[in-house]
């Protein structure tokens, strides 16, 4: 029995599924990060040993026709020696590929037009697939030089403003209150300890994000200014990278913040109709790690069709 290998390399956290050349998933697993430009990677490489591990286990086999990996580590296709250094002696696969998160969530899309996909979760970042396959992309700085649009760049924005309301720059407004009990401290000084020592981890920040829409939903000014800062920030590359595409370009959404928010979400779909009410703008309807089963299937020419498409959407629904 040929099966075939997709993962979804987030940033936190990755998931892998294993099915057979009929669409129907045979194993899931949800495993630790495998971004090796982050952690490392001799840890992305144990990582990525355990989730096989538990995957090969749960189907009893030890090696797949074609594999894709979707990682945050990269912004495109890497080279072979790139992919081995991560997956060698690893996963036993005939065909093996490496490429950046958005190349397999954009995959979900299955269209063959021009098309685009939008990222809000922990990180940002827009590409756009021309209708000649040409892959460019906008934003995906991380988040020391940018990733507006971004949970982290929402959450930090919330936990500046909130000290400086503390330290009387600033208006009141709910955040402080929030910020407080999220990160369990009695005043803001606390937090230099909480941030740095040690460090704290990205998506433990991101998550207060959370509050921020939270907020937001219940009319505090200053969150609601964030949100939307946020959301024309996101927009505005999106539109730029569009400058070249049809009015009426695809757009496909994905991330926590979009898939969660619908304030954000319908905040950054304002912008974008401002520019084109012609835009189909949706979140996608499949998984990241399913756009990866789908590029594992394209390598081996196997047609997505209808009967592997009823599968796969089983998927969605059902324990692995």
């Amino acid at each position: 029995m040929a099966l075939y290998l997709g993962i979804d390399g987030a940033g936190v956290r990755t998931t892998a599924i294993v099915a057979n050349e009929h669409g129907k998933i045979l194993a899931k697993f949800v495993g630790n990060s495998i971004d090796y430009k982050t952690i490392g990677l001799l840890t992305a490489r144990q990582n990525l040993k355990s989730i096989i591990r538990e995957l090969c286990n749960k189907t009893g086999e030890k090696s797949f026709r074609c594999a894709c990996i979707g990682s945050t580590a990269l912004n495109s296709r890497a080279s072979v020696k790139e992919t081995e250094s991560l997956t060698a002696n690893i996963i036993d696969a005939d065909k093996i590929i490496l490429d950046s998160s958005i190349f397999t969530a954009m995959e979900c899309m299955l269209g063959t037009g021009p098309c685009a996909l939008v990222i809000s979760g922990i990180d940002s970042m827009v590409a756009a697939r021309s209708s000649k396959g040409k892959m460019t992309n906008a934003g995906g700085w991380g988040y020391l030089l940018g990733n507006e649009g971004s949970g982290y760049a929402i959450a930090m924005d919330a936990i500046r403003h909130a000290i400086r309301v503390y330290e009387g720059s600033e208006e009141p407004s709910k955040l402080l209150e929030e910020m407080l009990e999220f990160f369990d401290v009695y005043n803001p000084a606390e937090l230099k300890e909480k941030f740095y020592d040690p460090v704290t981890e990205r998506s433990k920040i991101s998550a207060f994000a959370g509050r921020v829409f939270s907020c937001a939903s219940a009319g505090d000014k200053k969150s609601l200014e964030i949100v939307s800062d946020h959301a024309r920030l996101l927009a505005g590359s999106t539109i730029s990278l569009l400058k070249k595409f049809p009015a009426d370009t695809s757009i496909g959404l994905w991330g926590g913040v979009f898939v969660y928010n619908r304030r954000f979400r319908n905040e950054f779909a304002s912008a974008m109709y401002s520019q084109s009410p012609d835009y189909k703008i949706e979140l996608l309807n499949y998984p990241a790690e399913c756009g990866a089963l789908f590029a594992a299937y394209k390598m081996d020419s196997i047609e997505i069709s209808g009967e592997l498409m009823k599968n796969i959407d089983l998927y969605r629904g059902v324990r692995v």
